[in-house]
């Protein structure tokens, strides 16, 4: 059911275009003739006016971050509106222009321009040349600018002009092919950037999805609307919508981001991890920073733990919807931490069996703070059970196996790898072998199997291997994460009571 839901918006972003072309083409009486050559040369140069504030945007952008996607962007912006400025002069009737084909070929090199830009901004096969567009990204704009300037004035002033009053050789099907083209390349970008809207709720990711969705629906009032009737004009409503939300995506982000600099360069982050982060309310980044304050010995353990959590999720395949739930828990998982007293929670030596009793009741402390938090209630089980054990030896419910919510199950791998090979007040970090070495001798007995085996992928990407398999000790692992203090004898037989 969640699968669908999420699958909602991008339906009706690609159905409703389809389906009011469809009532214009079966009822053709809805579609009234209504062109007013004044009226389109205004809308041309209102969407034109659009899509320069976003090359201007992705341009300042492609300046100060050297990020090759926003020269891309900027390029396909600023070609539109070119084009666009020309479409608008070429409209018979409007300053006295005649008759010509020309309107209507600009309307579609319009598109054509935008498709560009969309493509290109996330394009693999573009990357070869980022250096060579970053070093003179200001060519890469100005050359094709002015050369489309130059044709638009010139079609501007005498729209009969190269075969402004007849059509071309194969025009026709050249021109289908290349919408047909352009159509699959669109798909591409909204499955390109679906699933990083999915993971980050970055408005901005949804704006690439809705202005390509708004582009393959401008190519369908082009190809199959009337001109003149309101399937034709259908396509000027969807370009001036797909760049007024890109606007207003702009705005909204650099609001957060207090730059549109810092929004654009975001935009395109290839980094799952970084990607989930960028959508986080000041709210919850708040509450991350009051736990790193609040303890000092763990200082950047909520978010390594976060971040390797991720990669374990998405090791197992979790969908973006639960990597971002799974972030969120891993991130506050030790919030519960801000409830327990200074002299305890930063105490030098070991602790005392009542101090440590006391240090075991931050999962629930940690539950109790965030539960008011909406934004943070599917997050709620990773925050609680993040101390449970498959046996079922683990705190505060003494849950067991797939009792214990899979989201807590892997902030629990990513939180002892933390502890292990981090740097604690009484040892050096772990090597990461040893580390590796511990977990897996807790698998399925401390840890879920599926989560360590995912872990074992994960660092044997890096080069990190096991020696065998009964190199490590389980209650070494397990005892790391349980506080930054030394555990001696008698209160690992607390622990393991």
């Amino acid at each position: 059911m969640r699968s669908i839901r999420a699958k909602v918006p991008i339906i009706v972003l690609l159905g409703v275009p389809l389906v009011v072309l469809a009532a214009f083409r079966i009822r053709p009486r809805l579609d009234w003739f209504l062109f007013a050559p004044n009226i389109h040369l205004l809308i041309a140069v209102l969407t034109a006016a659009c899509a320069l504030v976003v090359a201007l945007g992705a341009a300042v952008t492609a300046a100060r971050v050297r990020a090759a996607g926003t020269v891309w962007l900027a390029l396909g912006s600023l070609s539109v509106c070119v084009v666009l400025i020309g479409h608008g002069l070429t409209t018979p009737g409007a300053l006295g222009q005649p008759q010509n084909l020309w309107v209507g070929r600009l309307s579609l090199l319009t598109v054509f321009a935008l498709t560009f830009g969309l493509v290109a901004t996330g394009s693999s096969r573009l990357r070869r040349f980022d250096r060579v567009v970053l070093a003179h990204w200001r060519a890469v704009l100005a050359v094709p600018a002015v050369v489309l300037a130059v044709l638009v004035s010139c079609l501007s002033y005498d729209p009969r002009w190269l075969h402004g009053v007849s059509p071309l050789p194969a025009e026709q099907l050249i021109t289908d092919v290349l919408v047909a083209i352009s159509c699959v390349l669109l798909l591409r970008v909204i499955v390109r950037h679906w699933p990083r809207w999915r993971l980050s709720r970055d408005v901005l990711q949804f704006a690439f999805v809705a202005s390509a969705t708004m582009t393959i629906a401008a190519f369908g009032a082009l190809r199959f609307g009337q001109p003149g009737r309101l399937s034709w004009w259908n396509y000027h409503g969807y370009l001036l919508a797909g760049f007024a939300g890109s606007i207003y995506a702009i705005r909204r982000r650099s609001r957060q981001e207090r730059s549109v600099v810092s929004a654009l360069s975001a935009a395109f982050n290839h980094d799952t991890f970084e990607l989930i982060t960028a959508g986080y309310p000041e709210a919850l980044r708040s509450m991350v920073r009051a736990v790193e304050v609040k303890d000092a010995y763990t200082h950047g353990h909520s978010e390594r733990t976060a971040r390797l959590a991720v990669r374990l999720g998405v090791r197992l395949g979790l969908d973006a919807d639960m990597l971002r739930i799974v972030a969120c828990g891993a991130h506050l998982h030790d919030l519960g931490k801000i409830g327990i007293p200074d002299e305890i929670l930063n105490k030098p030596g070991r602790l005392t069996d009542e101090e440590r009793a006391v240090i075991e009741t931050h999962p629930q402390l940690g539950y109790e703070i965030a539960r008011p938090a909406q934004v943070l209630s599917e997050a709620l089980p990773i925050i609680l059970h993040h101390h449970e054990r498959m046996d079922g030896k683990g705190y505060p419910d003494g849950l067991a196996g797939a009792e214990v919510p899979l989201g807590a199950r892997i902030v629990t791998v990513a939180d002892v790898w933390d502890a292990l090979t981090s740097k604690r007040s009484y040892r050096d970090p772990m090597p990461a072998a040893d580390a590796l070495a511990h977990i897996v001798a807790g698998s399925g007995t401390h840890f879920d199997p599926l989560v360590v085996d995912a872990l074992q992928d994960v660092m044997r990407d890096e080069g990190v291997v096991v020696p065998n398999a009964t190199a490590g000790l389980a209650e070494t692992a397990w005892e790391a994460a349980q506080s930054c203090h030394e555990i001696d004898a008698a209160e690992r037989e607390l622990v393991n009571a």
